[in-house]
Order: C-alpha cells, then sequence, then structure tokens
C-alpha cells in the first residue's frame, strides 16, 4: 500500500485539467503583481509539482528568496541586525516583494548607524586621507609653509572630528542595546582619538620646529635684556636690543602669521588642541613683541623661555604620526555589508 502512494499523488498531479492549471498561473501573475512573495511561493510549488521542467528554476530562486526572508526576520526579531538587514536586502536582490521591504524598512532606524559607518570607511579613502594629511609639513621648514594649505588642513580634520562626535551622540540617544552598535562606537570613538592625535603631534611638532630654530634668539635678547636692566635705565636696554629685535621681527613675519592663523583657526574650529597649543603662542608674543615694560618682560620671559627649551626637546614626531594615519579601520565584513546593503535601500527610508 505504501508503494502505491506516490503514484496516486502523482497521478492526482497529472490529472490537473489546463483549465485549473490557467488559473494557478493566473495566482501567480497577480502575485507577481502584488509583489506577494508567499502568494508567488504557493502558486509556483502547485506549478512546479505539475510541470518540473518548466517551473523549477524559477521556483527554487523564489524558495531561495523566502528562506533568506524567513531567516532575516528571525535575526531582526532576536535583534540580530546586521544578519537582518544583509538577508533582507539578499531577499530583495532575488525578489522584490513587499514583504523584504517591510523588513526593510523596519530596519530603516537603523540608518544612523550606516551613516557612522559611511562616514569612517570615507575617512580611509585617498581624498580623505590626503584632505587632512599633515606629512608635507614634516618634510620642509616652517619658513617653507603655507599658512592657507594649514588652516584648511586643520578645518577639515576638525570638521571630521566633529561630525563623528555628533554622530556618536546620535548613536547614544538612540539607546540600542545591540553588539553591532557597541562595536561600531568603539571604532568611531578611536577613529576620533587617532585625527585628534594626529592634530595634536602636528602642532608639537610646529612647537619642537620653532623652538630649535629661535629659542636661542630669544634666549640672547632676554639675557641682553635681564642683565642690562640692572645698570640702565630701561629706555636705555631698549636702544640697546632694539636691532636685533628689529631684524628678529622682521625675519620672522612669516612664523608670526602662520602662529596667528593656527592660534585663530583652532579656536574658530572648536579644537581641543587649542588649550594646549596656546600657550607656546602666547609665550611666541611674549618673547618676540617689543615690551612696554622691560621688567614686566624679563618676568614672563623667563617662563616663556623655560616653554620653549621644552616644546624643542628632541623627539621623533614624524614617525608617531607616521604610525597614527597607518591604524586601519577595525570594522567586521558584515557591518559593511550591512552599511551598503542599507544605502541599496536608503529610498524606502520615509525619514531620508
Amino acid at each position: 500500500m505504501k508503494q502505491l502512494l506516490p503514484i496516486i499523488f502523482l497521478t492526482a498531479l497529472a490529472a490537473c485539467t489546463p483549465s485549473e492549471i490557467t488559473k494557478i498561473e493566473q495566482e501567480l501573475t497577480l502575485a507577481q503583481q502584488q509583489r506577494n512573495l508567499d502568494a508567488q511561493l504557493n502558486a509556483l510549488k502547485s506549478l512546479n509539482e505539475y510541470d518540473n521542467n518548466k517551473w523549477q528554476a524559477l521556483y527554487l530562486e523564489t524558495l531561495n528568496a523566502s528562506t533568506l526572508l524567513s531567516e532575516a526576520q528571525l535575526a531582526y526579531d532576536n535583534g540580530n541586525i546586521v544578519t537582518a538587514q544583509i538577508g533582507a536586502g539578499q531577499s530583495k536582490d532575488i525578489n522584490n516583494s513587499l514583504q523584504a521591504d517591510t523588513l526593510l524598512r523596519a530596519l530603516s532606524i537603523d540608518y544612523p548607524l550606516t551613516e557612522l559607518i559611511d562616514e569612517l570607511v570615507q575617512l580611509q579613502t585617498t581624498t580623505s586621507k590626503n584632505e587632512i594629511s599633515f606629512t608635507p609639513f614634516f618634510n620642509h621648514p616652517p619658513s617653507k609653509w603655507n599658512t592657507i594649505e594649514i588652516n584648511q588642513k586643520l578645518l577639515a580634520i576638525n570638521t571630521k572630528i566633529k561630525t563623528i562626535t555628533e554622530q556618536i551622540e546620535t548613536l547614544q540617544n538612540i539607546q540600542r542595546q545591540s553588539q553591532s552598535y557597541q562595536a561600531v562606537l568603539v571604532e568611531a570613538k578611536r577613529q576620533r582619538g587617532l585625527l585628534a592625535e594626529q592634530e595634536a603631534i602636528f602642532l608639537r611638532h610646529l612647537q619642537q620646529q620653532f623652538s630649535v630654530l629661535h629659542q636661542a634668539q630669544f634666549a640672547k635678547i632676554y639675557q641682553t635684556v635681564a642683565e642690562q636692566l640692572n645698570n640702565f635705565d630701561e629706555r636705555v636696554v631698549a636702544s640697546m636690543i632694539r636691532q636685533d629685535q628689529n631684524k628678529l621681527i622682521e625675519e620672522m613675519q612669516h612664523q608670526s602669521e602662520l602662529l596667528y592663523n593656527i592660534d585663530l583657526m583652532l579656536k574658530q574650529a572648536g579644537s581641543e588642541r587649542h588649550a594646549e597649543f596656546e600657550p607656546f603662542y602666547l609665550a611666541y608674543i611674549q618673547l618676540l613683541n617689543k615690551p612696554k615694560d622691560y621688567r614686566e618682560y624679563v618676568r614672563k620671559g623667563e617662563a616663556a623661555l623655560t616653554l620653549f627649551e621644552h616644546a624643542g626637546a628632541s623627539n621623533n614626531f614624524y614617525q608617531q604620526y607616521q604610525i597614527l594615519v597607518s591604524e586601519p579601520l577595525t570594522l567586521s565584513d558584515d557591518l559593511l555589508a550591512f552599511a551598503r546593503s542599507q544605502n541599496e535601500s536608503k529610498f524606502l527610508y520615509r525619514k531620508y
């Protein structure tokens, strides 16, 4: 009896009338027009059983889309948004169903995560790296530096830091308890820290270069003033150093403009490195400019010279900088695939 069951089943299928098959084909066409994946699969299952040669390829393709979507839905229900997004996107690529759109639209709440991933990926592009690279300034003395170019790079790197910070805050406000969110947040904070340290290393290199080049000149004028004030009136002392001081001011005109613009740009860009740089800039002004009160100059100049001396300490800032810029992005391939999939279905997200 058991051996007869398959024969009876096949006989029943074979007994389907042409009109019944036509009706199922019409149901399939309607399901395709309505983009109803479940209805398509049901119709194709019957048609495949009736005529395997004609319908098998489409049936298996639709079954694959349905399986991917079911697994994606299960992942979504379990809080695994990465697997859910990738699976739903793959299902939609195979079969442009409303069911896939529904799940992808539900995942649109996570698009801020994709925006942050995109920003981190963008940081690794050649264009972005060139935009914020300070490498050329490690290979030439400050007298050859272009003030406008430096300001552009300082603005660019601080803009990126600000953008990443805002996106981090957005994700934290969403308060999604997801491993994917935590992984991206950790990497975003690391990349932001690398950018900040790149800027800091460049500024320390600048201070070192200025100190090496001019600390001795500043010290000479300072010592002359400090010693001669014990013997002469301030006006006499001023005349003693006037020639050397005027010459130094003229020689350092470019550097003075450079430091002024960098200090101003750091302040305007809201750079946290401004707090570290400003004392050096103020010390430079203190030592270079002609003082109104030479005794005050001597009193404050000692601290300024000490700061210059510390800034000029031997340190291979270029090597440190190269290590920082060579740090890779440490996001998993799945997270990158998640972001690509979200961008492909972005048109579904009414919010964006």
